[in-house]
């Protein structure tokens, strides 16, 4: 080789930066045959790490290397080495360049244990990898430059698969237009949860779905793959140290391998609540930790060893689970990907046989499965960072949390159809942890849902069997113990099953599915009792009647309660509740055709006379808003007896003088007498109001104090003083007309007033109580005072008019009175006596002649013996009209033609007075009259 003969080391030394330079690097072994001593192997890597240009294609310096590396040698006749670069170099030159050389060193700063430990070629490897990845980011040299290595070199076949491959696949492959790459350095600056989150996340939602199955099984899986690394290692520890996110319950794992996966889990956890598709297509298509591409690089010793993959695809299993609870969505759409993920982790873990999912369609399954196992768990055991706890009953895939949460699943399929939507984890955290009162009013939840839509009798029918097993999970219902608590766990297992029946009843009422209710619920095998199923009715016919905004029964709520008592009703014949709520039904409907508003404005509506505190009150609002409505007694009088008979008016009407005393309920006799007395009172106040006497007066006649009424022939059952009757006779007798009295006949006059004191008589005989006597007796006397006057004025009208005739027949020239004309005398004789015994003595009684008060009450109580107007039932006593009994007796006593002696209507009224007094004070009835006979 006479080319290298003179050569001195230094110039030899600097002849190799050259070549490496310029690219010849194929002359390093022939240097290194030549001079040994000056090119060990390190220096020689070295030598080509520092100088050689990093775009260089590797495969111009692999063989190279290799060549080095065994030590192999070259052949000296092969070639000439070009030694221009050295030649005329001085040998001071070469010594001055030479101590100026800077090669880098083999390992890298903070260099893997296992890496140093390998010898220079690993170190050489994977130092140039990163330099032509930092230099040239052309990541494909890097693998042209490992792939001769990798086989006979565990560290560098492990650095390939779990960087350089993650790396390459991110950068080349799976997303070759992203805006930046990711480099060598950056990732293996990274621990595991970082890594994890930057390769899982990259895979957005706008992308492709298989992206995330293929960063998990391409890029995840061969990442985790050098989680042993000793750097690994470190940055893990110290991400945990620092970490406080950590699952509860979870320990600090003894494998640093599992603790990657678990940070997988913990990411597709995550997700699922905000990009759940993908989530699921990567359950349905990844088949968890050991379904991972490693490009074909790996060998036995990258394999997992089977009790760790057996752990692992636990853990997995376990995360897939996990997200089916941590859903928030109710969708139907969210809710058959639940099951595809529950169906694929059945698949994985050979639990297809405990699940009830592939049931036939319309098919409920009975359910079977550890309830003590299934309910060890707490309310906390569904929060989102528990759901991963290993120990987590519900979560950790077993035979039990298979057949359980396939049967929440079954039962939200269920729930959607009914139109009540919720998820897996409201269902699950009401089935194992909900008290008796809280399923309960979730059952009334679903079931309003399910009335809010549109069902057939045969829809109704499969509701019915659904909300059955919704509530024990079981196809045969047993027939004892139906009042109990189920002994299986289904969404309402707590309640018993009569309450869902009488739910499911009231819904099918709602619904206005008589038919079927009465059907099912009626007949000698029906599931509830009479009781139970009288009560859901009752409480049905309430719910639509309090929601109804029209009293009219034809129309709305009225309706549906009319109907529903219109189909029970014969079934229940000798039920007083719905007998008293047909009342309430027809008040509610006769009261619908009056206008009627309540106070501020507010409508009348029918749940106004439930809560109303006094319902007879409501008569009274329809007498004042509704003009003439007084004359529809009848009507009004129906009104107030249905609201008796409803049973709302057994307290006795409010009155201001006993406010004080409790009252004591009222019996339905008295109830209904004193409705009637009250709405005939209201009724006649309504008629003076309205300037309407005649019906006032003939309303008081009639109805008010017919002969029946004051005997009580009528309800002879009643006891209860009549506080009412006499007010309204009272407040009629005080009634002065409203008509201008100047046009007004005088004979209307009179007979308005005799009526007048008429009423005011019948008032004192009425009163039950001797206090008002003196203001009635004392409202008597003035239109007694009033009437005499105008009888006074009627016969000075009379004088006028007699005399006027009487001058009329007097014949002037006349010699003596002829026999007509001393009958005629005669006539004016009498005419003027009694005109002056009238004036005289205008309350004379041809049997009596009081001369005081006292005798004018006893004299009266001797009178009204003999009228229509009893005081006392005394035996023998037969009651007759007033004007009948009075003429019957005087036409005994006095012959038909002593007109002058009878007694006139208006001393009758007036003996009714005295004796109406002498009946409220009854010690005055000792006093012995003058007899001035």
């Amino acid at each position: 080789m006479p080319s290298l003969e003179g050569l001195s080391d230094a110039r030899v030394i600097i002849l190799a930066t050259h070549l490496c330079i310029g690219g010849h690097v194929a002359d390093l072994p022939i240097l290194q045959a030549q001079y040994p001593h000056c090119f060990p192997l390190e220096r020689l890597l070295r030598i080509i790490l520092t100088f050689l240009p990093e775009s260089t294609e590797p495969s111009e310096y692999v063989g190279v290397i290799q060549q080095l590396v065994e030590n192999t040698g070259a052949s000296t006749s092969e070639r000439e080495i070009d030694i221009s670069a050295v030649k005329n170099l001085s040998e001071s030159e070469a010594r001055r360049r030479l101590r100026k050389l800077r090669l880098r060193p083999l390992k890298r700063d903070d260099e893997e244990e296992e890496v140093v430990s390998a010898g220079p070629l690993t170190q050489f490897i994977i130092h140039r990898a990163h330099l032509i990845d930092s230099e040239t980011s052309l990541q494909p040299l890097v693998l042209s430059l490992v792939l001769p290595f990798y086989e006979n070199n565990l560290v560098i076949r492990r650095w390939l698969i779990s960087s350089l491959l993650p790396a390459l696949r991110l950068n080349y492959e799976y997303y070759p237009n992203h805006d930046e790459t990711i480099s060598l350095e950056t990732l293996e600056l990274m621990d595991d949860r970082t890594a994890v989150n930057v390769l899982l996340s990259i895979a957005g939602p706008e992308r492709n779905d298989m992206d995330l199955v293929n960063n998990l099984r391409g890029l995840v899986g061969p990442w985790l793959q050098g989680s042993t690394r000793s750097k690994r290692r470190k940055l893990n520890e110290r991400a945990i140290d620092s970490s406080i996110s950590f699952v509860q319950g979870t320990p600090k794992p003894d494998s640093v391998e599992c603790t990657g996966w678990d940070y997988v889990n913990e990411w597709l956890l995550s997700r699922s609540t905000i990009d759940s598709e993908s989530v699921v297509h990567a359950f349905m298509n990844w088949a968890g930790p050991e379904d991972t591409d490693l490009g074909g690089y790996q060998d036995g010793n990258t394999e997992i060893p089977p009790e760790k993959a057996k752990g692992l695809l636990q853990r997995y299993s376990q995360s897939g689970l996990s997200t089916i609870y941590a859903k928030a969505d109710a969708s139907k759409a969210t809710l058959e990907d639940s099951a595809k993920i529950l169906q694929s982790i059945m698949k994985l873990q050979n639990l297809e046989e405990f699940s009830y999912l592939d049931s036939p369609e319309g098919v409920l399954p009975s359910v079977d499965f550890d309830t003590g196992f299934i309910s060890s768990t707490s309310r906390a055991s569904l929060l989102q960072n528990a759901l991963l706890a290993p120990e987590n009953p519900l979560t950790s895939p077993s035979p039990s949390s298979i057949s359980f949460l396939s049967a929440i699943i079954l039962s939200l399929r269920i729930l959607n159809a009914l139109g009540h939507e919720t998820n897996c984890r409201i269902v699950a955290n009401m089935c194992l942890h909900s008290n008796e009162e809280m399923q309960a009013a979730e059952l009334k939840g679903v079931i309003a849902s399910t009335a809010r839509q549109t069902r057939s009798r045969q829809d109704w029918q499969v509701i019915r069997q659904q909300l059955l097993w919704l509530r024990d999970w079981q196809a045969e219902q047993s027939e004892d113990g139906w009042s109990e608590p189920s002994t299986h766990h289904g969404l309402f297992w707590k309640i018993s099953r009569d309450d869902v029946e009488i739910e499911i009843l009231k819904a099918l009422l709602g619904a206005r599915e008589y038919r079927l209710a009465v059907e099912v619920y009626t007949q000698s095998s029906a599931p509830l009792d009479t009781m139970q199923v009288e009560t859901a009715v009752v409480d049905s016919i309430f719910t639509a009647y309090d929601n109804a905004s029209n009293g009219n029964r034809t129309r709305g709520g009225m309706k549906k309660a009319f109907e529903i008592l219109q189909a029970f009703q014969p079934h229940f014949p000798d039920s007083a509740t719905l007998k008293q709520i047909g009342s309430l039904i027809a008040a509610t409907h006769a009261l619908s055709f009056y206008s009627l508003t309540l106070q501020h404005g507010v409508p009348f509506q029918p749940v106004s006379i439930r809560v109303h505190h006094d319902p007879l009150s409501l008569v009274e609002k329809v007498l004042e808003q509704n003009p003439k409505s007084y004359t529809k007694l009848d009507d009004l009088l129906s009104i107030g007896r249905n609201l008796v008979e409803a049973g709302l008016c057994t307290m006795p009407p409010p009155t201001p003088a006993d406010a004080h005393i409790p009252p004591e309920k009222l019996s339905q006799a008295d109830a209904l007498v004193t409705a009637e007395r009250r709405i005939t009172s209201l009724s006649i106040s309504s008629a003076l109001d309205s300037n309407d006497f005649d019906t006032a007066y003939s309303y008081i006649l009639t109805r008010l104090t017919s002969p029946s009424h004051l005997t009580n022939t009528s309800s002879p059952s009643t006891s209860i003083p009549d506080d009412i009757s006499w007010r309204a006779v009272y407040n009629a007798g005080r009634y002065r007309s409203t008509s201008p009295t100047a046009s007004t006949p005088l004979q209307t006059q009179i007979n308005h007033l005799s009526q007048r004191m008429e009423l005011l008589s019948l008032a004192l005989v009425l009163v039950p109580i001797p206090d008002p006597l003196p203001e009635i007796l004392g409202a008597w006397r003035r239109c007694d005072e009033e009437l005499s006057s105008l009888r006074a004025r009627e016969l000075h009208e009379e004088d006028v008019w007699d005399t006027k005739g009487d001058s009329l027949s007097t014949v002037p020239g006349g010699f003596g009175p002829t026999d007509f004309e001393r009958d005629a005398f005669d006539t004016a004789q009498q005419r003027a006596a009694r005109r002056a015994r009238a004036r005289a003595m205008p309350h004379s009684h041809p049997h009596e002649a009081p001369m005081g008060l006292f005798e004018v009450a006893r004299g009266a109580a001797l009178a009204l013996r003999k009228n229509a107007f009893p005081l006392r039932g005394a035996a023998g006593d037969e009651p007759a009209s007033a004007g009948g009994s009075v003429r019957a007796e005087r036409t005994e006593a006095e012959p038909h033609g002593q007109e002058g002696d009878r007694v006139r209507k208006r001393d009758m009224v007036s003996n009714m007075v005295t004796g109406g007094l002498a009946s409220g004070i009854g010690w005055v009835l000792g006093a012995e009259p003058v007899n001035r006979s």
